[in-house]
């Protein structure tokens, strides 16, 4: 049987990149076609030395040039990066180009749709600032009212905290060196947990979607491999590194200008991100709802633990030279 062609939007990043990454190590199953846009920066021209057909596609470019670059493919992995724009109104257009070129795909028998949930329905209307949240699921909503029949073949998956945040944003997602004494402030009570994922195990989740098929056709996944707090999180880093540590807690308008002051971020998008936490904060692991499929309980899939990501990278070395 001949290899499906699987097209992977934002195949140069951190979601695609794990995709595209796992998919090539069964060449023989996948052809892979790498979407990005631009074909000849390094990474994009490494992807194509590895065998990736790489396109070019800017999603800001309307839904005609995706149709192309869908061409023929038979699985498509999509994507959309708020912070690339920080505009949740940019997001949306190019969420919805993407679906209308994904449904416009005659060869189409799967779409993964990397997603996050409604703010709004989930926090029953009490946060209404968290964009980079609602932008997304506005456009899951497009997908489910209209087009049904591309609705019918979607994968839905939420993405959680990153471990790697750690390490491309170290000053921030890591504890400071005070006096020998590693201290992390965050707005959370030391029991509030976040949902957690190594983003290079996206591609294990994803293969294991697009392979039971239509097990997973209009279900969501909640895509995490723990439930931590970031009081957990320090206790784990400082065991593993044999350092003293000390947890912090702030209020968030302290986080939330620590992120302008700091990031830098703009009061809206400080606001956006201060107020995504605070849903777990005052609603606790949403992520852990009924109506979603688990991703760590879906069998074969064995999810990177903090500890085991915390043991595999020099995090001390980031601690202490973040930049």
């Amino acid at each position: 049987m001949a290899p499906i062609t699987i097209a992977v939007v934002g195949a140069t990043g951190s979601q695609g990149g794990a995709v595209v990454t796992e998919l090539l190590k069964y060449p023989e199953r996948y052809r892979v076609r790498g979407l990005t846009r631009d074909v000849n920066k390094p990474a994009a021209q490494l992807l194509s030395a590895k065998g990736v057909e790489v396109v070019s596609a800017d999603l800001s470019g309307g839904s005609s040039a995706l149709v192309s670059a869908f061409a023929g493919a038979s699985i498509i992995f999509g994507l959309t990066d708020f912070w690339a724009s920080r505009s949740s109104t940019v997001e949306v257009q190019q969420g919805k180009s993407l679906v209308d070129a994904a449904a416009a795909t005659s060869t189409l028998t799967h779409f993964v749709w990397s997603a996050l949930p409604d703010p709004v329905a989930l926090s029953n209307g009490k946060y209404l600032n968290v964009h980079h949240w609602k932008g997304k699921s506005e456009v899951t909503e497009y997908i489910n009212e209209t087009y049904p029949a591309l609705w019918a073949k979607t994968t839905t998956i939420l993405f959680p905290n990153y471990f790697e945040n750690c390490l491309t944003n170290p000053a921030s997602y890591l504890p400071k060196n005070v006096s020998g004494t590693y201290v992390h402030s965050f707005l959370h009570s030391p029991t509030t947990v976040l949902p957690n994922v190594a983003i290079a195990d996206t591609g294990k989740l994803v293969r294991a979607v697009i392979e039971d098929g239509q097990q997973y056709y209009t279900k969501t996944i909640a895509f995490y491999a723990q439930s931590l707090s970031e009081a957990e999180k320090l206790k784990t880093l400082g065991e593993v590194l044999n350092v003293p540590t000390k947890y912090n807690q702030i209020s968030a308008a302290e986080f939330q200008q620590g992120l302008v002051k700091n990031c830098p971020m703009t009061e809206e998008n400080a606001l956006d991100f201060t107020e995504q936490l605070l849903i777990f904060e005052t609603f606790g692991n949403v992520y852990a709802r009924d109506e979603f499929i688990q991703a760590a309980d879906i069998p074969g899939i064995s999810l990177t633990t903090w500890k085991e990501f915390v043991q595999g990278h020099d995090l001390l070395g980031k601690i202490n030279h973040p930049n």
